[in-house]
């Protein structure tokens, strides 16, 4: 994905924390001499998205590693405190406290199934802790308003009405969204629904599914039966591969959409095989993407530590992590009802260009960065990779 990635001068990154540290280690800071503990709620098991809990993982880790040989924030060292949510609701909110009231965590990160999030957003809003979404994308997350909810990264309006244009040009006259039943998948649903209004010729029909089901054999007959020109599949667990699978073993000759670049993950062509290829992915990645000097420190550092480059998700949670930082410095403090009251004014270097929070009021843009562009690229071959696939098209 990015070449020619200097190395990383830990003098650099040490020399820029000397203010901060100055600052948060004063005779006034009632948290001085303690580390400062980061939460870390995520899938890390099944039934949950543990695939993707993986990465979160590994690039949590790397981040407070990095961290910590550069001497910490204002001098502090960073703890990461790990909590698996099984991709489960009540196991996600009780997650979400035993991190607050346990861990005395002073930002949640990490968190990635959008019905868990919107239960942990509760959470964090009761004990005013800041919660930070990167890759969640129902709009509720941020369309609440919620004062200690933030989110760097994409949500699913405005990828809904990114797709609309490209699904127009492919000439596309019947789609079938495939959803699973969550607020991700048929949060989508609803919003590509409502976008592709501006393309009355374009027939859509939305088949649900159970999200965590392991068989999908029934519902792709089922679609393959209704002779769709493209299917938009929107899930995040087991069915994301075998959608694809199990859709052309009984025959499903339509287009095959992925709802985000899950074809990139290591798991992809080994359980696909030659179905997989023609399948189209929309990502937030491509090599034109004008990546920052902390994007290219990112990126070198996680493949010299795990042997292959991180996903655009994994950089959207780098600068989750970042912004916590940012506020810790900027307000001289890790308590978390003082990040929640920094955050919205932090700006910062993200991985892919400056970083900042919208802030408008009664809007899904409320605390809020988007500055993302969306690809469609295509899988010509069996093992193609992020750099073998075909860019198709730029979203408008």
């Amino acid at each position: 994905m990015i070449n020619n990635i200097g190395r990383i001068s830990r003098r650099a990154l040490l020399a820029s924390m000397t203010t901060a540290g100055l600052l948060l280690a004063g005779p006034g800071s009632a948290y001085a001499a303690e580390d400062i503990t980061l939460g870390l709620v995520s899938p890390l098991s099944e039934p949950g998205d543990a695939r993707s809990g993986d990465a979160i993982k590994k690039t949590a880790d790397l981040w407070v590693k990095l961290i910590n040989e550069a001497g910490g924030i204002g001098g502090r060292q960073v703890k990461l405190a790990v909590f698996d949510d099984q991709g489960k609701v009540e196991v996600g909110a009780s997650a979400m406290e035993r991190a607050i009231t346990e861990a005395n965590a002073s930002a949640i990160l990490g968190i990635w199934s959008s019905s868990v999030a919107l239960a942990q957003m509760e959470v964090a809003k009761g004990y005013n802790v800041p919660l930070m979404a990167f890759y969640s994308w129902s709009d509720d997350i941020t369309a609440k308003n919620y004062p200690q909810v933030f989110r760097i990264g994409p949500y699913n309006s405005q990828i809904a009405a990114q797709m609309v244009p490209f699904v127009k040009d492919r000439g596309y006259k019947k789609v079938v969204v495939l959803a699973e039943d969550t607020a991700y998948g048929l949060g989508f649903a609803k919003a590509f629904e409502e976008a592709v209004k501006a393309a009355p010729d374009v027939a859509v029909e939305v088949v649900q599914f159970q999200a965590q089901t392991q068989d999908l054999t029934a519902v792709m007959s089922k679609v393959a039966a209704s002779k769709p020109d493209a299917v938009i599949v929107q899930t995040v667990f087991s069915a994301t591969n075998l959608s694809i699978k199990q859709g052309r073993e009984v025959g499903l000759k339509a287009d095959i959409i992925t709802g985000w670049d899950w074809p990139l993950l290591p798991d992809f062509w080994s359980t696909v095989g030659e179905a997989g290829i023609g399948v189209v992915y929309p990502t937030f990645s491509d090599p034109s993407l004008n990546v920052t000097a902390t994007g290219k420190t990112f990126v070198e550092a996680y493949k010299t530590a795990y042997g292959h480059e991180p996903a655009i998700f994994q950089y959207y949670l780098w600068d989750n992590f970042n912004a916590v930082k940012a506020a810790i410095e900027k307000s001289g403090s890790s308590e978390p009802a003082k990040l929640v009251e920094t955050l919205p004014g932090v700006t910062f270097e993200g991985t892919i260009g400056p970083v900042f929070f919208r802030n408008e009021a009664g809007t899904v843009n409320f605390h809020q960065w988007d500055k993302f562009a969306m690809f469609f690229k295509k899988l010509n071959k069996v093992g193609d990779g992020e750099k073998e696939a075909e860019l198709v098209q730029v979203a408008k």
